[in-house]
């Protein structure tokens, strides 16, 4: 900007002096014509005088009277003028500043002038004789119509240069002044034209440079003042949106990082304009293939294949599709939508649901509705089936009808123990207060044990107790309490006979709960899923055994709810190691 104003600054100065120049020039000119033009006409008056008074025959026998040289004579007394007489081929017969010059001059311009037949000629040069420089007039001289002789009357030029060079003086003075006048309006001109650019530009720029802060032009104007409001407005408005825009950006930004929904949004040229990390996630791509064509970076043909679609059909599409470049199995709900902008541009949004958790909920509801289904269904129907025959006339028989009432029996007590670990799976520790109790872990561990007297005898198992007697933990009894009977319980009724279960507790970064025992031991696989309800590992045992298929799944449950974990260390025909770790507090 201030490079541009220099060079106007330069331009007009230079315009203003080629003016003020050329003024001076094309007024010295035309005053120095106007001038040359009157003393031409004062020569021509007194050379037409002069002529009035001499004989055209003078010209023709080159004799003067007496009459004439005294003419000639006071003539010649003024030694700023010269005349010359010449004959009509221009040779010089008499001259008042040299008598013995007769040479001829038709080769000077203003005698060619008369010699071609002009009524006077003129010329402005410095002569040969007397070294000065003079103004030349010549008239001719006719006698019925022919030319009989020339006279010349010149002049110094001194004469009239001190006239000509006051004029300089003058008109230099005037028009310096003049347009010393002019060139500073002109320059103020420009200074107020340019002002606001000096002025605003400088704020503009950094209005645009940095955008969140806000700029005032603080100057006192009165022919830019309301430019320099508007400027100030704007950029307080546009520091006001610009932070607007900003949080609105970031809000945006963080909400599209938050999101459990993969968002990605393709531009025209196939670039991956935008992709939240949960997409990132779910298509397995780095954050820094932002920016790359859509298909070098995604590698699901189905997906791809749906892009292509929804650009080449301009349409949306929503379509379930399953992921095959992945370790597990991965279920999407995929929603694809054409946006078309102003003109040839476009892009394509899309939104990918995670639904893999949700089908195998699915899954696992569908199986649990089975498996309660079918649990609930042998001791209702043995019940049933029992009742029938007694009914049909088994209760005669009082052997028959003591062994059909302790099946039944059993069945109840079966049926009852389902309903109660469906029950209590349904409990939920975060919307149920319970009270922390002081709880004797070993005397706890000792109570639980003895209500299983009758197998641990019948079965010969060995039981160890490795824990502290004296340690006290604190938690909530009506969760801690199923955790520990049910691994208890677990152990014993899936160890083999003369088999050792080893039971140990005590605080190390958390409180530990550890039961192994030297049972048929569970294979990786099934281990996957040992904390599922109502899976078995062996159905038919675990029927046999009295087990539901319920109890490792309150266990599981019930340790998250105080804040812990489960996890199991098993292999087949080992035994098998259940490893509870809780809270301190």
């Amino acid at each position: 900007m201030k490079k541009r104003q220099r060079i106007e600054y330069w331009i007009v100065g230079i315009m203003m002096l080629a003016l003020f120049v050329g003024s001076i020039l094309l007024t010295n000119y035309f005053f120095k014509r106007e001038l040359l033009s009157q003393q031409e006409e004062y020569l021509q008056k007194k050379g037409t005088l002069i002529l009035d008074q001499l004989s055209p025959d003078l010209f023709l026998t080159q004799q003067f009277s007496e009459q004439e040289k005294t003419l000639i004579k006071h003539y010649s007394t003024d030694k700023n003028e010269r005349l010359t007489l010449m004959n009509a081929k221009g040779e010089i017969f008499f001259d008042s500043i040299d008598s013995a010059l007769h040479q001829s001059r038709s080769s000077r311009p203003e005698i060619k002038a008369v010699l071609s037949g002009a009524d006077f000629g003129s010329a402005l040069r410095k002569s040969t004789t007397l070294k000065q420089q003079l103004l030349y007039l010549a008239l001719p001289v006719k006698k019925n119509g022919e030319l009989i002789g020339i006279i010349r009357m010149s002049e110094e030029t001194a004469q009239f240069s001190n006239s000509i060079q006051s004029f300089r003086r003058y008109i230099l003075i005037t028009l310096g002044l003049l347009f010393f006048v002019i060139t500073a309006f002109v320059f103020l001109l420009l200074r107020q034209k340019n002002e606001p650019l000096v002025t605003v530009l400088p704020v503009l720029k950094k209005i645009v440079k940095y955008p969140d802060e806000t700029r005032s032009i603080i100057q006192d104007s009165p022919e830019w003042n309301e430019l320099y409001q508007t400027v100030n407005l704007l950029s307080q408005q546009m520091s006001q949106t610009y932070l607007a825009y900003t949080s609105t950006d970031e809000q945006f930004h963080a909400l599209l990082d938050e999101l459990m929904i993969g968002v990605f949004i393709i531009d025209i040229d196939g670039k991956l304009q935008l992709i939240n990390p949960k997409m990132t996630e779910i298509l397995m791509i780095d954050e820094n293939d932002s920016g790359k064509d859509y298909f070098d970076v995604i590698k699901e043909p189905a997906l791809i294949h749906l892009i292509h679609q929804v650009i080449t059909e301009k349409s949306s599409i929503h379509q379930e599709i399953k992921l095959t470049d992945t370790l597990n199995e991965t279920i999407l709900d995929m929603s694809l939508r054409f946006i078309e902008e102003d003109g040839n541009d476009y892009q394509v949004l899309g939104i990918a649901y995670d639904l893999t958790r949700v089908r195998q909920l699915e899954k696992i509801q569908k199986d649990f509705v089975s498996n309660v289904s079918h649990e609930l269904k042998t001791p209702v129907t043995s019940l049933l089936g029992f009742t029938e025959t007694l009914l049909d006339g088994a209760k005669d028989d009082p052997e028959t009808l003591t062994q059909f009432l302790e099946i039944m029996q059993k069945d109840a007590l079966r049926l009852q123990q389902l309903i109660q670990e469906i029950l209590q799976l349904s409990r939920d520790g975060r919307t149920i207060s319970y009270d922390d109790q002081d709880v004797t872990v070993h005397p706890f561990i000792t109570e639980i044990l003895r209500s299983y007297r009758k197998v641990i005898t019948e079965k010969n198992l060995s039981i160890e107790i490795l824990g502290d007697e004296t340690i006290t933990y604190t938690t909530k009894y009506e969760l801690f309490y199923p955790i520990v009977k049910n691994l208890i319980e677990n152990a014993i009724q899936y160890s083999q006979s003369n088999g050792t279960i080893t039971i140990d507790f005590g605080f190390a970064e958390t409180f530990y709960f550890v039961v192994k025992d030297s049972g048929i031991g569970i294979s990786l696989k099934d281990q996957e899923r040992i904390f599922e309800r109502f899976y078995r590992v062996d159905k038919a045992r675990s029927r046999h055994s009295g087990g539901t298929g319920l109890g490792l799944s309150i266990v599981h449950n019930y340790s998250e709810l105080l804040g812990g974990t489960v996890t199991i260390d098993s292999h087949l025909g080992l035994g098998s190691t259940f490893i509870v770790k809780l809270p301190k507090n």
